[in-house]
């Protein structure tokens, strides 16, 4: 195994998490392993149609039923971006999360969801981190609190799982996370969560959540102030290295 993570460049741990379907496997990913195994062609392209038909399933999915109205409108929005800045003072922002996280979270954060409720909201956002893997992929900044970290977590193995996690996104060339540390000083950020959309052809967006409700913001001058909080808390959060050598010393 150590001689495949050589080649592919991946952790022997990441490889076995993959083969053990602890975590799914990123389309790049997935096309570096078959080149390694040197998978004949046609299954090749089977396995690869497979990936792709997989990804579309799972966001087919956000239509279920048991899904509120406005994540769809959520899932509208994201597809069409080309980037997204999210930051995160609470929790492990939705497209970086594990299955063990996300259901952890989604259970703690909605009391009043039915069993099914919280299996279509966790299977559609695993669906979601599709998006970064797609043929051009999302590119995604993340920033979060040290806090969210070291919050305890009711399973120790599924915390360490969901920062091994971060530990692989961070090193993708599409994605990037820093960690805010606990010592910096007061900032913007502390209103709470929010999620700026960027697209190629048309004007950002910024998403603001709470329990109940999703707010689109597109008028300019209210986009700068978020543009200008992202900037204030890129320049107090760690560098992207330094934040891989922290969340490996967690791990």
């Amino acid at each position: 195994m150590d001689a495949v993570a050589e080649s592919v460049g991946m952790s022997g741990s990441k490889i076995s998490r993959i083969e053990s379907s602890e975590i799914g496997v990123y389309l790049d990913d997935l096309e570096k392993l078959l080149d390694c195994y040197k998978v004949a062609r046609k299954q090749r392209v089977e396995l690869l149609d497979l990936a792709r038909h997989a990804e579309q399933r799972g966001l087919l999915r956000m239509t279920n039923q048991n899904l509120p109205e406005d994540w769809q409108t959520w899932a509208d929005f994201e597809v069409e971006a080309s980037s997204l800045l999210n930051y995160e003072p609470l929790m492990i922002p939705g497209l970086l999360q594990t299955p063990d996280y996300a259901r952890s979270i989604i259970k703690a954060t909605g009391h009043t969801l039915t069993d099914a409720q919280v299996d279509a909201l966790v299977a559609s956002r695993m669906a979601r981190q599709g998006l970064l893997s797609r043929n051009t992929p999302l590119k995604l900044s993340v920033i979060i609190e040290q806090s969210v970290l070291e919050r305890p977590f009711h399973d120790q193995a599924a915390q360490r799982r969901q920062i091994r996690h971060l530990i692989d996104a961070g090193e993708r060339p599409n994605i990037t996370v820093r960690v805010v540390p606990t010592d910096a000083e007061l900032h913007g950020g502390l209103n709470g969560p929010f999620v700026i959309l960027e697209y190629d052809d048309d004007p950002s967006l910024v998403l603001l959540e709470n329990k109940v409700a999703s707010l689109f913001i597109d008028e300019d001058d209210q986009i700068e102030v978020f543009e200008a909080t992202w900037a204030a808390l890129r320049r107090l959060a760690y560098t992207e290295q330094e934040t891989l050598d922290y969340l490996k010393g967690l791990a």
